[in-house]
């Protein structure tokens, strides 16, 4: 015989079918209550830094050096004023190093400022020079001064100008007429403007005796040059000079 549902008593069929909010009422409340216990009972986990700090050593001796608490720092009332930091101590090895390097510091201090003064001893210029007059001086005495006389007159004489008048009849370009010539010679050069002077210029004689000198002293320098060459002496290599250049220079219608 086969039983069917609907037979079966009330309270069987109402506990199969109860409500699913039961059940998530029921674990939120007792999650509720389970973290009230943990907040009530449960005390909170402190480590102690510098403890652990004081626990770390090597060869006995702490690793970490203890330093003093620091001191908050204070609000002054006022914006402008400045703001002091505190000091943090140095350990022995940043010390002896900051040390170190102060010695460095005024060991090249004091080899800069001793070489600046070796500089200055043997630098001379307007603010540490002094001109000393010289210990000896000489006067030459009046026999050497008068020695010295004659040489310095040969001298100015060198140096004057030397002023030749040379007057010669001469024959004309065409060979026709002959012409007294005048002419000046300075410094064994021959002026061209002094060259038949003696003849009123702008003249027929003045223009003819001037072609008859062009003439001249072209057969001249020929000369003069032939001669110097046999000879080789001072006077002829001097007139050679003087006529080969008033040849090649002077014109007549200068």
């Amino acid at each position: 015989m086969k039983s069917d549902w609907d037979d079966a008593p009330d309270y069987i069929r109402n506990s199969k079918k109860q409500s699913p909010w039961r059940t998530v009422i029921i674990l939120g409340v007792g999650s509720a209550i389970t973290w009230g216990l943990i907040a009530l009972f449960a005390k909170p986990i402190v480590i102690d830094v510098n403890q652990l700090k004081q626990a770390i050593r090597i060869g006995g001796q702490p690793v970490f050096s203890e330093q003093p608490a620091q001191p908050p720092v204070q609000a002054y009332s006022d914006p402008t004023a400045p703001i002091r930091l505190p000091s943090i101590p140095l350990d022995p090895v940043q010390q002896e190093f900051a040390e170190q390097q102060s010695r460095a510091d005024i060991e090249w201090s004091e080899q800069q400022a001793a070489k600046t003064a070796a500089r200055l001893q043997n630098s001379f210029n307007d603010g540490n020079y002094r001109p000393q007059q010289p210990a000896n001086t000489y006067t030459p005495s009046t026999t050497h001064r008068i020695a010295q006389a004659p040489q310095q007159t040969q001298q100015r004489q060198a140096k004057q100008v030397s002023r030749e008048r040379t007057s010669k009849w001469i024959k004309s370009w065409n060979g026709g007429t002959n012409y007294l010539a005048e002419w000046v010679a300075i410094n064994n050069y021959i002026d061209s403007s002094s060259v038949c002077a003696n003849h009123r210029k702008g003249s027929i004689d003045y223009r003819e005796c001037r072609k008859a000198a062009k003439q001249h002293y072209h057969e001249e320098c020929r000369a003069w040059r032939a001669r110097y060459e046999n000879d080789r002496k001072d006077y002829s290599d001097r007139m050679k000079q003087r006529y080969c250049s008033a040849s090649s220079s002077f014109s007549p219608m200068g």
